[in-house]
């Protein structure tokens, strides 16, 4: 190798190096990882209605939908997809629940989970 390959190699190393490089893969994990859980309480008593709610996310022409609750107080969603949601909370005998522009973003592996508290006010 001529002398000057020698040194274009040696920058190239150097600058690789300097911009910290690294070939080393990210170690993701396989768990499943919601975007957002909702607490769903009554806004007089605080206690728990999550039970018989529907939890709905719209982001776009994306819907998703559940009724499924852990706990009676946690409702969750927006599993592993990122977006901007309108997101929505309806249970019988309570006002329908809504917040819009929820942000669930992500880093390379999973998305960062978003908590909220519902407070589900009685319809009279």
């Amino acid at each position: 190798m001529s002398n000057s390959h020698g040194l274009a190699l040696a920058a190239l190393m150097g600058l690789l190096s300097a911009c910290g490089g690294t070939t080393d893969p990210i170690a993701c994990t396989e768990q499943f990882v919601f975007g957002l859980t909702v607490e769903v309480v009554d806004s007089l008593s605080g206690a728990p209605r999550a039970e018989g709610a529907t939890l709905t996310l719209r982001d776009g022409v994306y819907v998703e939908s559940t009724t499924e609750c852990f706990d009676g107080l946690n409702m969750s969603g927006a599993g592993e997809r990122p977006g901007t949601y309108v997101v929505t909370l309806a249970r019988a005998g309570y006002h329908t629940w809504s917040r819009t522009g929820v942000v669930i973003s992500a880093d390379e592996c999973h998305v960062i989970p978003v908590s909220m508290r519902a407070e589900l006010q009685p319809i009279p």
